[in-house]
């Protein structure tokens, strides 16, 4: 005799009932898939069949990593917890579920320690949920996180999910005390109650009302399975019905599927010549891809508590940009889903009642972003709000003709001067002078050219930088040059300012002068060029071998090329920059450069690495004037003042140059330094051979 139980006892033409209205609510559910497909169609074309190979096994290595073990979920604890519980949970469910249809129908296998176990499974499934659940309610309505947008629906959803794991509980407890299975002369729950024991949930509750009479167990059980079921097929056609806070189950997974494969920092090309638009002015500009994420966002918030405009005081939330994108198109699917049907080569639905730029997306919450990649690097289900933000600039700045006055000043400069230094007295050489560096033009066999960039050769800060750089690679005995009158901006502000064309025309410029060079190899000090150079010229046919002057110094010290004294009794701690670190995954080697030079333990910031706090520089943010709310720099340096430094180390000059400014408004210049790692390392080479 083994433990089984029998599926439908006691139950008649519940299976003749059971399969017709779960078969219409998978119809319904089927049903909005395909219109909310058709809406994600309005959008524009994007390839995002490319690399199938690739792209299955990043979802497969994602799905792992970030689905079941919930890594991106994990970096907050308890959100992450619960999340995983009610996830875990269901998961078992399902599996039970699944294994029961298949065993039933196919091939009996639920039976002895199978049967039990799996039993046992389901119920730490149904305490997950119940926990998960619990946990969602005290973090929604007690809590109450500010990020959290909480409406009637969760409450619903919350309770929906509740009771239909309450109601199994009590359901299978009242089956114990009610089914009697073939080969017992009572139910098992008298007869055999170490097989009970394993579905320890049901256990507890048969426990409670094992002194009911026959027929009453009887009674209760078929009215509670006829309940349970209802309130679960009712429960699937009402998240399909309204599409939203659960049908990221089914969403997520397919915008995991389709995430981006290009490099993390490099964004989308215009087609300048073939576009009939510029950028994103209505809502069917977007991609169809651009729509999809509109749907995947769960609206947790994580990228709100991210988002440094947002904590600094500004209108912008990465949130709030995604759900009112979501509820505009949803408002205008009527319209737009018509056209498309009129005209299936054009989803354009004509002129909205309410103007997506301006409107529904503020300037003011475009202007603010600054492009840091926070949003994007923790947000579960991948979401590409950057891309979208750039997208509706480019519409500003190409279609409209409208941007800060303060940003289109730069452009102006980066089109008639080549440069994005408004207002300086110098030139590409300047800061070279006495140092005897090479110009490429003199001398194009070389090693190594360095691309100096606007802000170190034309800004006085930033040329001291350039200077450190340069006395690095003399005294590593590095062959290198520069590209001096003939470098220009690469046209990184102009990109992220939302003005495509004229990045562009920078961009073959200087890939045409580099390959007249036949360059291959080269270094920059500036993250915002090193990620221009690296990961969007190849769009345009510019390949170079391109690495960030943290990782040259840290290699040059590795192979024993320089070796500096070390520094004082200073303590230092290393602010990653948002283009270096998020946009490009280097944390290590600017950090072990510093560690070679200093006596003491680098200090690190509560917010360093991934997880690090923006300068406020980077989007074009570093020639715009900063009007609304705190100052980002400012907010930084309070958590560098914090860590006790005397030296806060960077590595890119918009930083460098953002940080000044911040300590002297803070009025902490006499025991805080600001210093590029160059400079720190520079200066240690030169103690070194005075000693």
């Amino acid at each position: 005799m083994e433990a089984s139980r029998e599926i439908f006892w006691n139950i008649g033409i519940g299976p003749f009932i059971l399969y017709p209205v779960a078969a219409v609510a998978i119809a319904i559910l089927i049903y909005a898939i395909y219109r909310r497909c058709l809406l994600w169609a309005v959008g524009k074309p994007d390839n995002r069949f490319d690399d199938l190979g690739k792209r299955i096994w990043s979802f497969i290595v994602t799905g792992v990593v970030d689905g079941l073990f919930h890594r991106r979920f994990f970096r907050e604890p308890y959100p992450g917890i619960m999340h995983f519980l009610i996830f875990a949970g269901c998961g078992l469910f399902l599996l039970g579920a699944f294994l029961d249809f298949i065993s039933h129908y196919f091939f009996h296998f639920m039976h002895g320690g199978v049967y039990l176990g799996l039993g046992m499974a389901v119920d730490i499934g149904g305490v997950f949920v119940l926990i998960g659940v619990i946990m969602a309610v005290v973090r929604r309505y007690i809590q109450k996180p500010e990020r959290l947008n909480t409406i009637l629906d969760d409450a619903i959803v919350l309770s929906l999910i509740f009771v239909v794991v309450v109601t199994g509980f009590f359901l299978e407890g009242f089956r114990m005390i009610a089914a009697t299975p073939e080969g017992l002369s009572q139910p098992e729950f008298y007869s055999h109650p170490e097989w009970s024991m394993w579905s320890f949930g049901g256990y507890w509750i048969a426990g409670l009302f094992a002194g009911l009479a026959e027929g009453t167990r009887i009674a209760w059980y078929t009215g509670l399975w006829w309940f349970h079921v209802a309130l679960s097929v009712g429960a699937v056609i009402y998240v399909c019905l309204s599409f939203d806070r659960l049908t990221h189950i089914l969403v997520s997974p397919v915008n995991v599927f389709f995430k981006s494969l290009r490099p993390k920092g490099a964004l989308v090309p215009i087609n300048i010549e073939e576009a009939e638009t510029f950028g994103v002015g209505k809502i069917e500009d977007f991609t169809w891809k651009q729509l999809l994420d509109l749907d995947a966002c769960t609206n947790c918030g994580r990228c709100q508590d991210r988002c440094p405009a947002y904590l600094s005081g500004k209108p912008l939330s990465p949130r709030k940009v995604i759900q009112d994108l979501k509820t505009h198109l949803l408002e205008r699917s009527d319209v737009l889903l018509a056209a498309k049907r009129a005209n299936p080569g054009n989803g354009n639905g004509g002129d909205a009642a309410k103007a997506m730029l301006g409107e529904v997306i503020t300037e003011d919450e475009l202007w603010s972003c600054t492009t840091c990649r926070a949003c994007m690097e923790i947000c579960p289900v991948f979401v590409e709000h950057i891309d979208k933000i750039v997208d509706m600039r480019r519409n500003m700045v190409l279609e409209q003709a409208s941007m800060p006055e303060t940003g289109e000043a730069v452009l102006r400069c980066i089109e008639t001067r080549g440069h994005s230094c408004r207002g300086t007295t110098y030139t590409r050489t300047d800061w070279a002078n006495g140092l005897d560096v090479k110009l490429l033009s003199e001398d194009a066999n070389v090693d190594l050219v360095y691309f100096v960039g606007c802000a170190a050769a034309l800004e006085d800060r930033s040329m001291k930088v350039a200077i450190a750089f340069a006395k690095i690679l003399k005294a590593a005995g590095v062959n290198f040059a520069i590209l001096g009158p003939e470098e220009t901006c690469c046209g990184e502000p102009a990109r992220r300012l939302g003005n495509e064309y004229l990045f562009q025309m920078q961009a073959m410029k200087n890939i045409e002068m580099l390959k007249g060079y036949n360059v291959k190899k080269i270094v920059t000090a500036c993250p915002h060029c090193f990620n221009t150079l690296k990961n969007e010229y190849p769009q345009f046919d510019g390949e170079f071998e391109v690495i960030h002057h943290t990782e040259l110094i840290a290699d040059l010290l590795k192979q024993g090329k320089i070796k500096p004294s070390p520094l004082g009794d200073g303590k230092l701690t290393y602010h990653d920059s948002c283009y270096l670190g998020r946009h490009n995954d280097i944390y290590n080697q600017p950090r072990q450069v510093l560690s070679s030079i200093s006596q003491s333990k680098l200090l690190e910031m509560k917010q360093s690495r991934r997880n690090g706090f923006c300068c406020g520089g980077g989007g074009g943010r570093y020639w715009m004037e900063e009007r609304i709310g705190q100052r980002i720099s400012e907010m930084r340096i309070d958590q560098v003042v914090e860590t006790g430094a005397d030296v806060v180390a960077t590595a890119c000059p918009y930083c460098l140059q953002m940080f000044e400014d911040a300590i002297k408004a803070k009025e902490v210049e006499e025991s805080l330094k600001a210093l590029d790692i160059a400079e720190l390392l520079a200066a240690q080479l030169d103690k070194g051979s005075t000693e």
